[in-house]
């Protein structure tokens, strides 16, 4: 159904060698602080399991949306420490007091009403799914469950990734979020592993936009495909998802970057360059100031740094593609 353009991938791994990521991302708050380890690893963890989805999340007042918002939130929830990063009080909590206490912490006002977190009941269960995981298997500590690791990501059911996936909260076959939640773990010098060729590349909405347009996945089923195109609803995605993995896998390897850090060129590509407004079409971002600007070190950002080669763009319509419409709590 969905297939990947190798050539494409060498192409897009080709530009990628001479881009990096700026030092200055990695030393962000929410993964550099001095709060105890278990604090840090629960924010991770926490902040990870209702990330998902977050296209209405904003803090006006501080112009944050989704994903920075939520880092900013758990940094404020660790100051404060909040219960909510204590795995043993979140496992008596009853779910409307989680509720209502993360509802507070995504309004800029503090008054639950204005509140900009939605799906809440769905995120209350996967946020107390997890902390409960935690309290009953691994005696209330985060580290325990990286301790029984081994530092493995598959490990005879034993690695980070069987035991994770034990939570519905992480129970994705396709490992969005517990990539995801690894590569902050490295990122913040928490966690390492031996078996690097096992981790499953992280693939969210706007990183599956960003390979449908480039021309690095190709859709052959005609139905598929017009659904895709115009946005309508689909019994599943998981073609798109699997293509874009292998996909990940050869642009990885042709770079010379570790896989997991196509997330940070791809989703902020497709979170703020290639999304309804594109840079090269609209001659703008749609945020401001753009993520993908911010945080890969460029000379200069009037185009769009894969332009050239971008099926979609040589197309003349590069905004024809849209990820898959589904509902999900993966990504």
């Amino acid at each position: 159904m969905v297939i990947v353009n190798e050539q494409s991938c060498r192409s897009v791994g080709e530009i990628l060698k001479e881009i990096r990521v700026k030092s200055s991302f990695f030393e962000r708050p929410f993964l550099k602080n001095d709060f105890s380890i278990e604090v840090k690893l629960s924010m991770l963890f926490n902040a990870v399991a209702i990330c998902h989805q977050t296209h209405n999340l904003y803090q006006p007042h501080l112009n944050l949306y989704g994903w920075d918002y939520i880092e900013h939130a758990f940094c404020q929830l660790a100051a404060e420490s909040s219960p909510l990063l204590n795995p043993v009080s979140v496992s008596v909590l009853d779910p409307g007091e989680i509720q209502d206490l993360l509802l507070r912490q995504f309004s800029a006002s503090g008054l639950l009403k204005d509140s900009t977190l939605d799906n809440i009941e769905e995120r209350v269960v996967l946020f107390k799914d997890i902390n409960n995981l935690i309290v009953i298997k691994y005696r209330g500590l985060f580290e325990n469950l990286l301790k029984e690791s081994s530092n493995m990501l598959v490990n005879h059911s034993r690695g980070f990734y069987e035991l994770i996936s034990e939570s519905i909260t992480f129970s994705d076959s396709k490992y969005k979020k517990s990539s995801f939640l690894l590569k902050l773990l490295f990122d913040a010098g928490l966690y390492h592993v031996y078996d690097e060729e096992n981790f499953v590349p992280i693939v969210d909405y706007h990183m599956q936009r960003v390979l449908l347009r480039l021309g690095c996945i190709e859709v052959m089923d005609k139905k598929y495909d017009f659904k895709l195109r115009n946005k309508l609803r689909v019994e599943t995605d998981e073609p798109v998802r699997q293509a874009c993995i292998d996909a990940f896998g050869i642009i990885s390897k042709v770079s010379g970057k570790k896989p997991w850090t196509m997330n940070d060129i791809f989703w902020p590509l497709g979170r703020s360059c290639c999304n309804e407004i594109t840079l090269c079409t609209d001659h703008k971002c749609s945020k401001n100031p753009c993520t993908f600007d911010l945080m890969i070190a460029l000379l200069d950002h009037e185009t769009c740094i894969f332009q050239e080669l971008c099926k979609g763009y040589q197309s003349g319509n590069p905004k024809t593609y849209k990820e898959p419409n589904v509902t999900t709590h993966f990504y």
